[in-house]
């Protein structure tokens, strides 16, 4: 039988509503980025946040980000 583990990722957070999300998915992924996972904010303020699975990858991602112009944050919890 199999064990749950924990999962370490690295997450950066995008707003959803405006397309940076979007964008944000197709540049990581073009430029051979492995994401782990994503999620979607329900609820105000819509946000996604991309699941990266080594700090180089995440340096690597907001790298990209920012030459391209699209904002992003390190994720805070919602409630």
């Amino acid at each position: 039988m199999a064990k749950v583990g924990t999962m370490d990722t690295k997450p950066i957070r995008v707003d959803y509503m405006n397309g940076d999300y979007n964008n944000a998915y197709d540049l990581i992924t073009e430029a051979g980025v492995k994401i782990v996972y994503k999620t979607v904010a329900g609820v105000e303020p819509y946000h996604a946040t991309i699941h990266l699975g080594t700090v180089e990858d995440q340096d690597e991602a907001t790298k990209l980000l920012e030459e391209s112009g699209i904002g992003w944050s390190l994720p805070t919890p919602f409630y």
